[in-house]
């Protein structure tokens, strides 16, 4: 499989001899057309269709031995099915990919503290298969006289070097810190570098999708974990200064001009998000996050967006009774709905010093007009209550508090 088939001859629909081989061994044993069929797409593209075997017992090739038939299965039993990689025959992209994968699996592992030291390396790694792969199957000549292999450096020089400008530039500083943590302490964690890690696996994501397929893509195996503790602003703040130190400064110094930034560069570069807090219940408390564009005027969904307003809030009291009464309970009136929410606390009462202290899940105060509006969830919930004659009876005889 791996040592006969070229790269070349497994981007065609039709065998390879390797695979003729292989087949008439197959069928001459007894195999059906269906299962060597099977057998050789598994992992190929473009696969072959049945015809491609048909007239085996005309081929002038001879059929290969039992030994490399059990290889060839071997080695098909090691494709990875979702990606359709073979680490026989797609060996730097498969190492790239679980470079990459360790990288970030270290980089979440909270028993790990030198993230900085050990994500620059692998991560090297996984981007210099990468381009060895892209420019290998250009015939581009990768090693030279002497057995030594482009450095990523060099392929990022290149003139036809397929990434964009600002993905070199991470590239660039990620590798000038792996310089330079190599044999130097930081006299800190290091956090400030960590939105360049999360960029750099983004962009290889997206980089691997682009050049071999969308298949080879890490998206649905690779995620970055923001760890919170509970630490207010000031907390916050006091932690992020222990980790400027004068040995981080020095490198931030060589990064800079190394990689020639300017000050505009965007999330290839650099992954950079805001986030604020909104008042939730202890067991549903979340943040949120927004992209940090200097003009504002882009937006992406990074972790997970909130919207304010009345795309999460927007029904009025009327809005609500009108709703739950389409739902089978005709008798539900305005008066149910202020026991309702007097009784579960969805909003604070006419006199309260501070009109917005609502359970967010449930209801939202428009300071501009003061009034309030609910959610789906609050609806949901007393359709719930209303089409139940026994916790319906209840809140009608729910007595307020005075």
């Amino acid at each position: 499989m791996g040592s006969e088939a070229s790269e070349g001859e497994m981007k065609t629909a039709s065998l390879t001899d390797h695979e003729k081989r292989i087949a008439k061994r197959l069928l001459e044993d007894g195999n059906t057309y269906q299962d060597v069929q099977q057998l050789i797409n598994t992992g190929r593209m473009p696969t072959i269709n049945p015809g491609r075997l048909a007239g085996w017992k005309d081929w002038e090739i001879e059929a290969t031995s039992e030994v490399d038939v059990k290889r060839y299965r071997y080695e098909k039993s090691l494709v990875d099915l979702k990606s359709g990689l073979s680490p026989i025959d797609d060996e730097r992209l498969y190492r790239a990919r679980e470079a990459m994968i360790a990288a970030v699996e270290i980089f979440n592992s909270p028993a790990m503290l030198f993230k900085v030291q050990i994500f620059p390396v692998l991560s090297q790694v996984a981007w210099t298969y990468l381009l060895h792969e892209y420019y290998d199957r250009r015939g581009v000549e990768i090693i030279d006289a002497n057995g030594n292999s482009l450095l990523l450096g060099q392929m990022l020089n290149r003139d036809d070097c397929p990434l964009e400008s600002e993905v070199k530039k991470n590239l660039i500083a990620v590798k000038t810190l792996r310089d330079n943590v190599e044999h130097k302490l930081l006299a800190s964690i290091g956090r400030t570098y960590w939105p360049l890690f999360q960029a750099n696996c983004l962009n290889f994501d997206q980089a691997i999708r682009k050049l071999f397929g969308d298949n080879t893509g890490l998206r649905d195996s690779l995620s970055i974990s923001l760890q919170f503790s509970k630490m207010d602003i000031d907390q916050l703040k006091e932690l992020q200064a222990y980790d400027l130190t004068p040995q981080i400064e020095a490198i931030d110094q060589a990064i800079s001009d190394a990689a020639g930034l300017n000050g505009s560069e965007g999330t290839n570069y650099k992954f950079k998000v805001s986030y604020h807090f909104e008042k939730a219940t202890k067991g549903e408390s979340h943040i949120v996050f927004s992209e940090n564009n200097p003009d504002g005027n882009s937006k992406k969904n990074v972790l997970t967006q909130k919207v304010v307003g009345d795309e999460l809030w927007p029904f009025k009291p009327k809005d609500v009774v009108a709703k739950v009464r389409q739902r089978g309970a005709p008798t539900f009136n305005a008066h149910h709905h202020q026991l309702a929410w007097k009784k579960f606390g969805a909003r604070p009462r006419g006199k309260a010093k501070n009109p917005a202290d609502c359970k967010k899940d449930y209801c939202h105060y428009h300071a501009a007009h003061q009034d309030y509006t609910y959610s789906q969830k609050w609806v949901d919930l007393l359709i719930g209550i209303a089409s139940d004659p026994t916790e319906f009876d209840a809140l009608k005889k729910y007595k307020p508090k005075a």
